[in-house]
């Protein structure tokens, strides 16, 4: 590969090597958005881009390029050690950073001429953005979605994990929006924050990427938007000429897979949530609610949740299946599913 590259010719002579993308922004922008898997070697911490970006604006270029360079100097030891250890660990180690500029090309220059061998992604997280925009309209063009429905806690996201299991093409859009889709989307999740839109593209194109033919892609009813990510138009449309199955559960098994999912986290946070209900439920009812979690009568919430609140809000009747299964068990409701797909398709 020759050393400054855009990102779709890195990727289109990636092969089986290992690649690490190195994001040197800044930690903020780091966190907003980045390449999925890319890790963070920020040039400059927030303060400095900031004010080296002042200087620019007004026209002090000599000023930010001196500012830059100070700012730089105390983290170069730091930083060459840190690219020593991912030269050794991947085949290809690619740097980028805003549009391609100052940040990247300064690192990138410098370890260059210290003999290490990297690479630099002309036009930064812009030209990868760019890609990303022109790749997910037509991605799931050829793709048939076979969508799973059903009320909370029918074990959905269960299931898709033991179809992956099984080899399956699957596409986890609440793992992508690092978020359920409800009050209680964040819940328990080790990264709390949702994904935003950029974060959320990004990782729909790195799932698409895995997939392999036949192009049958299991997946998760949900609505438009989860969290802060709103489905692309294409991947609607392919999803509503997908084949639909309807997950039905027991109440117990309902109630055991929301402890599951949500019991892990601090009581704080599942309170938190629940005072989020009170537009949509009347005081007393969030208040009883938050009395028993902090008895611990977990279970008497979630029913009621369930029966009184989460089903009558989720109406599938408008809904054609093609096949409805009875989940009591991941595994088990996998195979099943994949032997009707198996005779379907004979």
């Amino acid at each position: 590969m020759k050393p400054v590259a855009t990102y779709e010719e890195i990727e289109q002579q990636r092969g089986d090597k290992s690649i690490l993308y190195v994001d040197v922004r800044s930690p903020s922008e780091y966190a907003k958005a980045t390449i999925p898997g890319a890790v963070n070697v920020p040039v400059l911490d927030d303060e400095d881009r900031k004010v080296v970006g002042t200087l620019y604006v007004a026209g002090r270029v000599d000023e930010a390029k001196s500012h830059g360079i100070q700012a730089i100097s105390p983290r170069l030891p730091e930083m060459f050690r840190l690219f020593q250890e991912y030269v050794r660990a991947y085949d290809q180690v690619v740097i980028f950073c805003s549009r391609g500029g100052f940040r990247s090309n300064s690192i990138f220059s410098l370890l260059k001429s210290l003999g290490m061998n990297v690479y630099r992604m002309e036009g930064g997280y812009k030209n990868y953005r760019s890609t990303i925009n022109k790749l997910i309209p037509a991605l799931f063009e050829r793709i048939q979605f076979v969508t799973l429905y059903g009320n909370t806690g029918t074990g959905k996201t269960a299931i898709l994990e033991e179809l992956k299991k099984r080899g399956a093409n699957v596409l986890d859009l609440e793992a992508c929006a690092n978020n359920r889709g409800s009050v209680f989307g964040n819940v328990g999740l080790a990264k709390n924050q949702p994904h935003n839109q950029k974060m959320f593209e990004s990782l729909l194109v790195e799932s698409a990427a895995t997939w392999k033919a036949p192009l049958i892609v299991f997946t998760e009813g949900e609505s438009k938007r989860i969290g802060r990510a709103v489905l692309p138009p294409s991947l609607v449309e392919a999803m509503y000429a997908g084949v639909n199955l309807n997950i039905e559960a027991s109440l117990d098994y309902r109630i055991g897979q929301i402890k599951k999912d949500y019991l892990h986290s601090d009581e704080a946070e599942l309170i938190a949530a629940l005072e989020r209900l009170k537009p949509y439920l009347n005081e007393a009812r969030v208040e009883g609610y938050k009395e028993q979690v902090r008895q611990h009568a977990f279970d008497a919430v979630i029913a009621d949740l369930l029966v009184k609140y989460y089903d009558p809000r989720y109406n599938f009747n408008k809904k054609e299946f093609a096949a409805t299964f009875r989940n009591e068990d991941a595994a088990r409701t996998a195979e099943a599913i994949l032997e009707w797909m198996k005779r379907r398709n004979d």
